[in-house]
């Protein structure tokens, strides 16, 4: 995964993506997921981040950042969309930030959608202060 300098996530390589209820959406080799949280095509990014002048700068320490500092099972490589939440990380894809920095790899990790953390890209639940909606 590779974050565009604010703009979405990029994920290659086949990553499957789950909706929130479990279903798979189309295979894809690689998709682009909104970041914004203003996306009329949620979860997928339709560049509505460049109208609504998106600042997703990445603050989080990559070395440090999505870790509780508990050992982490092995698990395949997935993306799931978490209801009017973030996007959970499961099986430690890489995590490339927009200016190359590459975060300490983890097995699961929750990414921002709704563009208001204080903590990008990670999730700090801001979703929940601002009453995001996604879809």
């Amino acid at each position: 995964m590779t974050i565009r300098p604010n703009g979405p996530y990029r994920v290659e390589g086949d990553v499957p993506l789950a909706a929130p209820d479990g279903t798979l959406y189309e295979p894809k080799p690689a998709y682009s997921l909104c970041r914004c949280g203003q996306s009329a095509n949620k979860p997928y990014c339709d560049a509505t981040h460049k109208e609504c002048g998106f600042i997703g700068t990445e603050v989080a320490d990559p070395a440090t950042a999505g870790s509780d500092g508990a050992e982490e099972p092995e698990a395949a490589s997935f993306v799931r969309v978490v209801r009017d939440g973030p996007y959970e990380v499961v099986g430690a894809p890489k995590l490339t930030y927009s200016d190359g920095r590459v975060c300490e790899t983890r097995a699961f990790y929750r990414l921002c959608r709704c563009g208001a953390s204080k903590s990008k890209p990670f999730c700090d639940d801001s979703h929940l202060e601002i009453g995001f909606r996604s879809g």
